[in-house]
């Protein structure tokens, strides 16, 4: 389990708690002018030494003068009971939820553990989230928290600080009537926070996308399709990063901000048996343009994403973290000459571990001897798994050149070699299961690092600065020359 928590000072940490109860704080501090890595084991209250922490939740309130409030979720033995046909243990749920109780101190750990509100729970516990709602015309930040009992139960903050279970269908009218478990949840806000995309991840398989109006809580859309196994994991991103460019550049030769326009959303599905699914633009096409992430299933089961520009190019590559030791890092490709260069630059990841030749691949987990082309390799023949814990589901399709996978990925085959597809950028094995991938600016110099939490131990892979300068004096460059181009009645003095 991990969680990040975000500090307006940029002195930003992650939380790493085991299933065995134990809750260390992973950042870096700073001693004059060096950065030291550390860790720190913090001692949260009211957990007994025999409790299985379930989930964990950060939220950062900083912006409303609260500090952080950290929420776990455990199951302990609560007593045995003798049968005839052998003993049975029986165990009981709890949400504790932590703040600080001290003022001035709402940003410190060590106070905010011995702050502790427990909550009985009659579910077994899934995924513990948080995200906002409109209460008396203001933004407030809940808990949500999925369960066995086929619902999504929500916990707003009352007075003194004290968090209590409320309806969550009164604010998220998408959780009424859910079919089975929700096992993963991601919202996303957009317009101005007034509309509202939600999307649930099933035990089932079934995944649900629904479009909200926040303002008057009423669902305007709801998709659903149906996956082979469980998910693991579904998370909404943006294809490409968009920021507004300096308020003193104004030129015709840079393209207008579409930070106030309606987004592009694209939904990524992972299941725990079938290849990772990419939804794109699911607000306009609903959940019918899809691509597959090949090979995302060929190492035992996928069981974390995270969204993140690698290569500094403006677009989002996906990352997924498998429990057969793999860490698998894929690139939207959308025309014949990008998939020219794709190879090209896989060509060159191979090499860049026998040379020290410059590439233009911005990232140091790049530098991989296992990195390979994985479109070329799945045409050539249908990959097994590297454990044996699953069978093989990808069959060869006569109708196109590349592998399809049966059934419902049969549409999410691209139909010719010069189709828009996603292809494998990097590969990157560890020593034991990938639990939780997530990106961070935890070093504190503007660029976000990868953290990566293995069964073993959490792994900080930062971008490589070499690379990182060059980017930026080709960007400055080219700021430059927008510049100079300019019309001297555009500029702002």
């Amino acid at each position: 389990l991990h969680s990040k928590v975000l500090d307006p000072d940029g002195s930003n940490k992650v939380i790493i708690a085991s299933l065995a109860g134990k809750i260390v704080v992973a950042e870096y501090l700073r001693s004059f002018d060096n950065l030291i890595p550390s860790t720190k084991e913090i001692h949260f209250t009211y957990i007994p030494g025999d409790a299985e922490l379930i989930s964990l939740d950060v939220i950062s309130k900083f912006n409303q003068g609260n500090g952080i409030v950290v929420g776990i979720t455990f199951i302990k033995q609560k007593q045995e009971i003798h049968l005839e046909d052998g003993d049975r243990g029986c165990t009981q749920q709890y949400l504790n939820i932590y703040s600080s109780c001290e003022p001035g101190e709402e940003s410190q750990l060590e106070s905010i553990a011995q702050g502790c509100l427990t909550i009985d729970l009659d579910f077994v516990p899934y995924q513990l989230t948080h995200s906002q709602i409109i209460s008396e015309g203001h933004k407030q930040d809940v808990f949500l928290l999925g369960g066995s009992d086929n619902k999504v139960h929500l916990y707003k903050e009352g007075l003194q600080h004290r968090f209590r279970e409320e309806d969550s269908d009164e604010f998220f009218p998408e959780f009424q009537d859910l079919d089975s478990c929700v096992q993963w949840l991601d919202i996303e806000y957009y317009e101005s926070d007034t509309r509202r995309l939600t999307a649930m991840g099933h035990q089932t398989g079934l995944v649900k996308l629904a479009v909200v109006d926040a303002v008057k809580t009423e669902i305007l859309q709801t998709y659903v399709t149906a996956h082979d196994s469980p998910i693991t994991s579904v998370r909404l991103f943006y294809p490409v990063t968009n920021f507004s460019p300096p308020p003193f550049v104004k030129s015709d030769k840079i393209p207008p901000s579409n930070v106030n326009k309606v987004p592009i959303f694209h939904l990524l599905v992972v299941s725990a048996l079938s290849p990772a699914v990419v939804h794109r633009d699911v607000l306009h096409k609903q959940l019918n343009d899809s691509l597959i992430l090949p090979g995302s299933n060929a190492y035992d089961i996928p069981l974390c994403v995270c969204v993140m520009d690698v290569d500094f190019d403006g677009q989002n590559e996906l990352l997924v973290g498998t429990y057969g030791q793999e860490l698998l890092a894929y690139k939207f490709v959308d025309s014949s000459e990008n998939i020219k260069q794709a190879e090209e630059n896989s060509d060159e990841i191979s090499k860049s571990t026998n040379s020290t030749d410059d590439t233009r691949n911005r990232h140091k987990s790049n530098e991989c001897k296992y990195s390979y082309n994985f479109d070329e390799d799945l045409t050539r023949s249908n990959l097994s798994r590297k454990t044996k814990s699953q069978e093989n589901v990808s069959v060869e399709c006569p109708s196109c050149e590349s592998t399809c996978l049966v059934h419902m990925y049969d549409n999410a085959c691209p139909s010719g070699p010069h189709q828009a597809h996603y292809s494998l950028l990097w590969q990157r094995s560890f020593s034991c299961p990938v639990m939780g991938v997530d990106r961070l600016d935890i070093v504190g110099d503007g660029l976000d690092d990868l953290i990566v939490v293995t069964q073993k131990g959490v792994h900080i892979v930062q971008p490589d600065m070499f690379d990182v300068a060059q980017v930026c004096s080709e960007r400055l460059q080219m700021l430059a020359q927008v510049i100079q181009t300019t019309k001297p009645g555009d500029e702002e003095t």
